[in-house]
């Protein structure tokens, strides 16, 4: 009896991948919300975040500035309130404050924001939201630091 017959494009790179208690949990709720594994996730994320590069990378190549390539990333989050843990979706870039630096890949924008008073949609206590998002290339999520206080 032989064996599975090879295919064209086998998998055979391995990298091993540490995560945080964070990470780990973004990682499980994404798999169990989407039914599928962990490692479909890393592939899929892996082919978006290429073809980002890749579009960012011909932007800088050809110059061009036409407006096409409009494809910011998402400010949306979902914070939980402080108070009562409640869900709460905002939209920071309405909040937020745009710095840009030149880098090798174009340019890394810098969205910081600073919102004093946030009302719960549950308790309507107020609690404050700061910090900042990086997309670096345009397009791609590079980082980020959300704190939020009561």
């Amino acid at each position: 009896m032989r064996g599975r017959p090879k295919k064209d494009d086998s998998r055979s790179q391995q990298y091993r991948v540490r995560l945080n208690d964070t990470e780990d949990a973004m990682l499980d709720h994404v798999s169990r919300s989407t039914g599928l594994p962990k490692s479909e996730i890393f592939r899929r994320a892996l082919k978006d975040y290429y073809s980002k590069v890749q579009l960012s990378e011909y932007a800088a190549d050809t110059k061009e500035d036409d407006g096409w390539m409009d494809y910011h990333i998402s400010l949306q989050r979902i914070v939980l309130c402080p108070h009562c843990g409640t869900q709460n979706r905002i939209d920071l870039e309405d909040y937020s404050v745009t710095t840009c630096d030149e880098r090798q890949m174009g340019e890394e924008i810098l969205y910081q924001f600073d919102v004093d008073e946030y009302e719960c949609i549950s308790c309507g206590q107020r609690f404050r939201i700061s910090g900042y998002i990086s997309e670096y290339p345009v397009g791609a999520f590079n980082s980020e630091q959300i704190d939020v206080l009561p």
